[in-house]
């Protein structure tokens, strides 16, 4: 696999900053040549992730950088932002595009929620672009005795609706993300990752704190989501030389980091992960 970046890992900075080219460029010098940028709603000047910068800025960056899109989160993945976000990453030659995830109240919500996956793959395809998911924890609670995730691995066409697996959450979700990356490997084309703090001072699945047959929200997401819980790629618990392997061995291409809080700088977190990423085997540098 090769090693890339999420970018809503460094979003404060690049929106912060009058200069978010310059940002870009001191992301792909610290060696991430892979990204894929996040429009962030409650960040609306980022627009698409990228600073608001018109394509052709974007795509001279790249070419000199030697940077690739592989990806992108788009909210929402409907009407004239999701239109425009198709014509914007098609320009810059980004095969995928993306949506960062849902809460469902219900079962009949979640059915609505794959027929808006499904139309989004639709018109992806449309764009030579392939439509995928990005999980979090809540996925993994259960509808009827079957976890959301196969829920909506089931409901969509393989063809219009990808994955991509976030390790950290899952495991949040009181999975096991070496067995998922088997199970999952015929949809899977990246992985996410982040560390969990030893200092966290809670169980790492959140089910045993969350009442797992209660309504799960993105508002209750929020208030859980708590930066001493992360820490950067290889200081913290997880076994992610495990995940490595496991995605090496299912095909998977990519493992972005996507650092969602930190409590340091986040270019200086992002440079900790990266110097992380080269003492693990199983990655393709180039």
């Amino acid at each position: 696999m090769k090693v890339g970046i999420q970018l809503y890992s460094v979003k404060n900075t690049i929106n912060n900053d009058p200069n978010p080219l310059g940002i870009l460029k001191k992301v792909a010098d610290l060696g991430y040549k892979y990204w894929e940028p996040a429009q962030v709603p409650y960040l609306p000047e980022m627009k698409f992730g990228l600073g608001a910068l018109p394509a052709k800025e974007v795509k001279k960056l790249l070419n000199d950088y030697g940077v690739k899109l592989v990806g992108c989160h788009i909210n929402p993945i409907y009407g004239d932002n999701y239109k425009e976000a198709l014509d914007y990453f098609k320009e810059l030659e980004c095969p995928n595009i993306g949506w960062t995830g849902s809460f469902f109240a219900n079962r009949d919500e979640l059915d609505k929620w794959c027929a808006v996956y499904n139309e989004a793959g639709r018109l992806a395809k449309a764009y030579d672009m392939q439509f995928y998911y990005h999980s979090h924890w809540h996925e993994f609670q259960k509808f009827d005795g079957k976890y959301v995730m196969d829920i909506i691995l089931d409901s969509t066409d393989p063809e219009l609706v990808a994955f991509e697996l976030d390790n950290y959450w899952a495991a949040r979700g009181g999975m096991d993300p070496v067995k998922l990356i088997d199970q999952y490997k015929d949809r899977l084309i990246m992985l996410h990752q982040k560390d969990f703090s030893k200092d966290a001072g809670e169980p790492l699945n959140m089910f045993e704190f969350i009442d797992p047959n209660s309504v799960l929200t993105g508002k209750l997401h929020s208030e859980v989501r708590k930066v001493h819980h992360f820490a950067e790629v290889g200081n913290g618990v997880l076994p992610i030389q495990d995940y490595i392997d496991a995605g090496n061995k299912a095909g998977i291409p990519y493992i972005l980091l996507e650092q969602d809080l930190c409590a340091i700088d986040e270019l200086e977190s992002i440079r900790i992960s990266m110097e992380a990423f080269h003492k693990f085997s199983g990655i393709e540098w180039e």
